[in-house]
């Protein structure tokens, strides 16, 4: 199956995938180059304790990657595939298209982490995925990175984070982020009961306007499974992503008659801004709906969020910039990692 339209890898997309094997051949130290276009941002995945996995860009390998490439363990965290090490002269050549980064062993990123923290790291291993195997997905390479102070993994606790290129802190600027009342991110309390209910309810009515009569009389009588995450944006306003499937029968049997995700705003009363409906032939909130991984502060007073998707056999990971009132598919897409069957 092709990936759908919605999810359709394009110029700031990576898949996760297959890492590749490193030559010996030590690459020449040439920097970024100063043509680069507006800031950008990766999905990097936790790796192991102290690395990371991250994809650059997609391409095509049209089956020339090399026969040294070297199958590496798979990432602690789904959805970079399987990782290969591949030598340096192989990725490089893969950066000639416009727009696309240049990077090499030794380059330093900044990983945005939580409470604001950014770390610095140094990418350690090249590495990429096999992708374009005729069914419409693309091949990705990148890199791992492995983080340049070690007490920076008291920071490093979930699976999806946000890399972006390095910059150097002024003299004399701390390397903590500054003590608030609040940080941006998820929160790592559960939400208050009283909310949930509340916030069911709000999900309830939303259902019985927006269900079509056969789905009302489909989920009449069943009790939804609920799920709230509570997150605060880049200035510390509290937000919550609220997820409600209503689900029939038992066993292989078992399906989702309705399923819906609210974003919902605290003040001043409890209020949905904006809704995602999708439908899915299996039963369960993952099948059903997207998944908020990670809240990140994207700096500049803007709130990036990290979502997974998953429909039959095909999935897909994005980076979006949050804005209130607006549903995924209205939300800037930074990147997108995508793979179909």
């Amino acid at each position: 199956m092709k990936i759908p339209k919605r999810f359709s890898v394009h110029l700031a997309t990576l898949v996760f995938g297959s890492a590749m094997v490193l030559s010996a051949q030590t690459p020449p130290t040439a920097s970024q180059p100063e043509d680069v276009q507006a800031e950008r941002f990766w999905i990097a995945g936790r790796y192991d304790g102290n690395r990371v996995i991250v994809y650059f860009d997609a391409v095509k390998f049209n089956g020339t990657i090399p026969s040294i490439a070297e199958r590496l363990t798979d990432p602690v965290v789904m959805g970079f595939f399987m990782p290969e090490k591949l030598p340096w002269t192989y990725v490089t050549g893969l950066q000639n298209r416009h727009g696309a980064e240049h990077f090499k062993l030794g380059d330093k990123y900044d990983l945005l982490l939580d409470e604001g923290k950014v770390a610095t790291v140094t990418l350690s291993t090249l590495v990429g995925t096999v992708g374009d195997e005729g069914v419409g997905n693309d091949s990705y390479i990148g890199a791992l990175a492995i983080l340049d102070d070690k007490d920076d993994a008291m920071f490093f606790s979930r699976g999806y984070y946000v890399m972006r290129r390095h910059r150097e802190l002024p003299p004399g600027a701390s390397k903590l982020p500054p003590v608030r009342p609040a940080y941006p991110g998820l929160e790592r309390e559960p939400v208050r009961f009283d909310i949930q209910v509340q916030i069911l309810d709000l999900l309830t009515q939303r259902m019985k306007t927006t269900a079509s009569e056969a789905e009302r009389r489909a989920v009449d009588g069943i009790s939804p499974t609920l799920a709230v995450q509570a997150f605060r944006l880049a200035d510390s306003t509290l937000r919550y992503y609220a997820e409600a499937a209503w689900t029939s029968g038992e066993g292989m049997e078992k399906k989702n008659e309705y399923a819906l995700a609210c974003w919902v705003a605290p003040e001043p009363k409890l209020h949905i801004m904006a809704e995602q409906k999708y439908t899915s032939p299996y039963a369960g909130l993952d099948n059903a709906l997207p998944t908020l991984l990670n809240v990140i502060d994207l700096g500049q007073g803007k709130t990036g969020i990290i979502v997974s998707f998953s429909w039959e056999d095909s999935a897909a990971t994005e980076l979006l910039e949050y804005v209130d009132g607006q549903d995924l598919g209205h939300m800037h897409v930074l990147q997108s990692l995508a793979a179909g069957e």
